[in-house]
């Protein structure tokens, strides 16, 4: 007995000591007091659960606010405040309004006599922007009603800058015609647009004063009137028919037909004409060319985006409304739209137009087989069809809801098990995970639930059951025995991620529309269905047109001049769209003709050797043009006289990488940056209230994340140097070369200390040295981390179950001599003159063209219409960047990690300088190497190789 005492005691006290010591470490923890982020107090109420909250009163009341009196506040550009004015738009109406800031918080007043729900209406300008639709946040007396009010958005309207019929000649390919923003003054309500309700949110106003916020998210407006009033819900179409009938309306016989490429407006530079080749009998249609003969498609995917055509009538009458389509996209499920004549819901039925998938090209009628008509005036009238997520609409906010709760129950257990769990291993998760077995009862329910309301509407069993059916199937395994958490936490993360991609697939809504048709009883519409041997001739056709070269973008249009060739190494829209803007702004312009083609950059080499390079490269990386510039394949740009004034286009930080010994060989396309991404809501949940500004506070934070088995992200990349270890070197004060490039520099004492830490960070603080980033930043296993700013464009895309969750910052710094040092690192794309060019001053002026703030503006915002938002192009020009349509919030913070990047210099020699700082850092981590040791073994070893190259290079 006395034996175990001891032994008991020599356990006690050495345990004593170590959670002594822990108390210890945690009293002497830096404390974080206040946040430098904010994180929304965010209703909990979705819009269905707030319209039960209070008692169902609607008075028919109008109320109007008054636009003189308001408070501002929270601004974030001080010379940007709101103001009285009078604003004309395009169309040459003019009214006054009040201006509000694309930052900042304005708040009105209104005396409400009947407490009840009233709809908010408003008349607004859509001033010069950024081109994205405006966004608001609305609070009621300080307060978000719902979640749905954390983001509304009102719409811009753009056109196409010609019609693209217009200089339409046989044999030729069409011009996509530019989107042109209209700024106009439109009259609208706060409302759901993605198709969850179809209808004008409605706010409970209390009797008496009342308060109306509108907190600024993305771009200005000029609001002119703004009230409160009860919209009038749409009648049934029988309601609307006989109403028609009783004022005397009759079925016109007239018919009409509307080339859809055509549109009037469109909410989105993104719905622009698209080119249909699946089948001839899209009009107009021509084998071998281009011909923009739809509307829509992929790029018409997103819920709330919205066309109008203007159909001018000779008799007012009733029309059949038909659409010549094809829903090619979505198998198994419809494309939901929401139909407005002369901008009013006709009827209620005209909320929800199904375009059910097909794969070929049809009819669909309003009404079908029972056709329901539509009442137009004489003379002009609009036809608009908006995108909504339609009869998935409910179920798709079930998803998300769930898909938050799967998210949270998954990290809960993780920061119980972590990511490697033993199997065999009892975590005790009954006990330390709340309500463990009711959330999995809950979870199986739900997913039952949503699995039945989808075959209801999908009219049977298909494929868009099956991510419901699997993580039904693992969730009835974890009930059973719950262990089987442990063993299935990848494949559960898998499932989740599944659900994710499940709401993108069904809330896309991609349709193209041929041709809209008014038409009376007796109008046959034209046949369009095709036989084997007409399907046969066009794959055929298709087929030996696949033959030609593509690769070669022509020289469009032609002048008397000079002419240049230049290689693209991007994808074909790139090409296609720049081929449009040099026949736009250049060729005429300049007089000098531009053989366009896109190539693979990997044989720019071979090509320039044979003497079949182009005169200039467009998209080259970073290291290529000074190690071709000191071996004079490329052109000094540097000594055009007027290099000093193109250069400060850009931030020095871009011309770093490409510049040697006072001489720039080349100039930036695009820069790309480190900044910090984090997840607000789960580091609000840890206790994390201040993002770490230096690294000694990042180490500070990383124990309250190990401890939950959640990670900090540094990118590493086998082989070459982290780019976050040279910001450090540069936070330090240090330089990565000495004597203009001739040594390195990584054995000055802040390059030393630098290396040290970030050493450090892996060896004493065990961050991952591998991770997918975007992956673990969704799912939450990685809530903080370094990466480039593009990744916001991959998040905004690959993970909108987050939207709203995650945001991002400057990266942590050092504080030197009491300054605090936040350096990041960039890296470019760049464009080159070859020197066995013979148009040197053409390509010169080129190059300047392609580069210029225009140029750059027009070539981001057409990929971004292209494409859509996931492709937004990082531009080096620094006042192209500043048009780019980002949130305010962002564009600043964007603004002010470049002005503090610092590009990584380029010497002859220097691709040895990354593996080898690479190898010293991996000798340090898994040979147990002192760091001065093996920096010092492996500084030798650069030196050697950049005195070799030197001599070789005669330098």
């Amino acid at each position: 007995m006395k034996k175990i005492m001891i032994l008991l005691l020599l356990v006690a006290i050495p345990a004593g000591i170590f959670i002594l010591n822990m108390e210890e470490e945690s009293a002497t923890m830096r404390s974080y007091n206040g946040s430098i982020y904010e994180l929304e107090t965010t209703s909990s109420l979705t819009y269905e659960a707030y319209k039960k909250k209070y008692d169902p009163v609607y008075p028919n009341e109008v109320i109007e606010l008054d636009l003189d009196f308001y408070t501002y506040e929270n601004g974030l550009v001080s010379d940007d405040a709101p103001y009285k004015g009078s604003f004309k738009d395009d169309l040459g109406v003019e009214k006054n309004g009040l201006y509000v800031p694309e930052s900042g918080d304005v708040t009105f007043t209104v005396d409400v006599d009947k407490a009840g729900y009233y709809n908010l209406g408003l008349d607004y300008y859509s001033i010069l922007g950024r081109s994205s639709s405006i966004e608001r946040q609305i609070l009621i007396n300080d307060e978000s009603p719902f979640i749905e009010a954390e983001s509304v958005t009102l719409l811009r309207q753009f056109k196409d800058a010609y019609k693209v019929s217009e200089g339409r000649k046989e044999g030729i390919s069409d011009v996509r015609p530019k989107q042109v923003e209209v700024h106009l003054w439109q009259t609208d309500t706060f409302k759901d647009r993605i198709g969850y309700y179809n209808e004008a949110y409605a706010f409970y106003f209390n009797a008496g004063v009342n308060t109306v916020t509108l907190k600024s998210k993305r771009e200005p407006v000029v609001i002119g009137s703004l009230y409160l009033f009860q919209e009038e819900k749409p009648v049934s179409y029988d309601t609307y028919y006989q109403t028609h009938v009783s004022n005397g309306a009759k079925v016109s016989q007239k018919n009409l037909t509307i080339e859809a490429e055509e549109a009037y407006l469109k909410s989105s530079p993104s719905l622009n004409p698209i080119a249909e080749f699946s089948t001839s009998k899209f009009t107009p249609y021509e084998a071998f060319v281009t011909r923009y003969n739809a509307i829509g498609g992929y790029n018409w995917r997103i819920a709330g985006d919205e066309i109008t055509w203007q159909a001018n009538v000779t008799e007012a009458g009733f029309y059949k409304l038909s659409f010549k389509v094809m829903q090619n996209f979505s198998s198994g499920q419809s494309s939901t739209r929401s139909l407005k004549i002369n901008g009013e819901t006709p009827f209620l039925e005209a909320n929800q137009l199904e375009f059910k998938y097909n794969s070929n090209l049809r009819y669909v009628t309003v009404g079908g087989k029972d056709a329901m008509y539509v009442y137009l005036d004489e003379g002009l009238n609009t036809i608009s069809l908006s995108a909504n997520i339609g009869t998935y609409g409910p179920i798709v906010q079930r998803v998300n809801v769930l898909i938050q709760e799967f998210r949270s129950f998954y990290r809960e257990v993780v920061m119980r098990t972590g990511l490697n769990p033993d199997p065999y291993q009892d975590y005790l998760l009954k006990r330390y995970v709340t309500n463990f077995d009711a959330r999995l009862e809950h979870f199986e329910e739900e997913l039952q639930s949503l699995r039945s309301d989808i075959i209801k509407i999908s009219g049977g069993r298909s494929s868009l059951i099956s991510a419901f059916d699997r993580t039904s199937n693992q969730v009835k395994k974890f009930i059973t025995d719950e262990k089987n958490v442990q063993k299935g936490l990848r494949e559960f993360e898998q499932n989740i991620s599944a659900l994710g991609s499940w709401v993108i697939t069904v809330s896309e809504q991609p349709l193209s529309i041929d041709q809209i048709i008014l038409s009376g009883d007796n109008y046959k519409l034209p046949k369009i269905s095709q036989n084997i041997f007409q399907k046969f001739w066009h794959e055929l056709t298709l087929f030996f047109g696949s033959f030609k070269d593509d690769s070669d973008f022509g020289t469009g249009t032609t002048v008397e001049g000079p002419t240049i060739e230049v290689w693209i190494g991007t994808g074909r829209d790139q090409t296609t769209l720049l081929r449009q803007l040099v026949d736009e702004s250049f060729t005429t312009q300049e007089g000098i003709n531009v053989n366009l083609k896109m190539v693979n950059m990997g044989v720019l080499l071979q090509a320039t050797l044979s003497g079949n390079g182009p005169d200039v490269a467009i998209g080259v990386d970073q290291k290529m043009p000074v190690n071709w510039g000191i071996r004079n394949a490329i052109v000094d740009l540097s000594t055009f006289d007027d290099f000093s004034e193109v250069s400060s286009w850009f931030n020095q930080s871009a011309l770093e990488a490409l510049s040697f010994n006072g001489h720039t060989y080349a100039l930036p396309d695009t820069e790309d940056f480190l900044v910090m991404f984090y997840r607000k809501d789960i580091l609000e949940s840890v206790g994390i209230n201040q993002l770490p500004k230096t690294w000694e506070e990042v180490i500070d934070i990383s124990p309250m994340l190990q401890k939950r088995y959640l990670e900090f992200y540094i990118p590493v990349t086998q082989g070459s140097m982290s780019t976050v270890l040279y910001a450090m070197i540069r936070q330090n004060g240090g330089d990565l070369y000495i004597e203009e490039g001739k040594e390195s520099g990584m054995l000055q004492k802040p390059n030393i200390d630098a290396f040290m830490d970030f050493t450090r960070l892996f060896t004493d603080y065990e961050f991952a040295l591998e991770a997918n980033f975007a992956n673990r930043f969704r799912s939450g296993e990685m809530p903080i981390g370094i990466a480039n700013y593009s990744l916001y464009n991959t998040l905004s895309v690959f993970a909108p179950e987050i939207s709203g969750q995650w945001d991002y910052g400057l990266i942590p710094g050092k504080v030197v001599d009491g300054e605090l040092m936040q350096q990041s690192v960039s890296t470019v794309t760049s464009s080159v003159i070859m020197a066995n060019t013979k148009e040197k001053e053409a390509s010169w002026t080129f190059l300047k063209w392609w580069l210029s703030k225009d140029t750059q503006t027009d070539y981001a915002r057409g990929m971004e219409a292209i494409i859509g938002s996931a492709a937004r192009y990082p531009t080096a020009n620094i006042e192209a960047f500043e048009q780019l349509p980002w949130p305010i919030k962002d564009y600043l913070m964007l603004k002010q990690q470049r002005e503090l990047a610092v590009g990584i210099p380029t010497v002859p020699g220097d691709y040895i300088v990354g593996r080898h700082i690479d190898n010293a850092f991996r000798a340090v981590l898994n040979s147990n190497v002192s760091p001065q040791d093996s920096l010092y073994h492996y500084h030798l070893k650069i030196n050697e190789e950049i005195a070799r190259k030197r001599k070789e290079l005669g330098l």
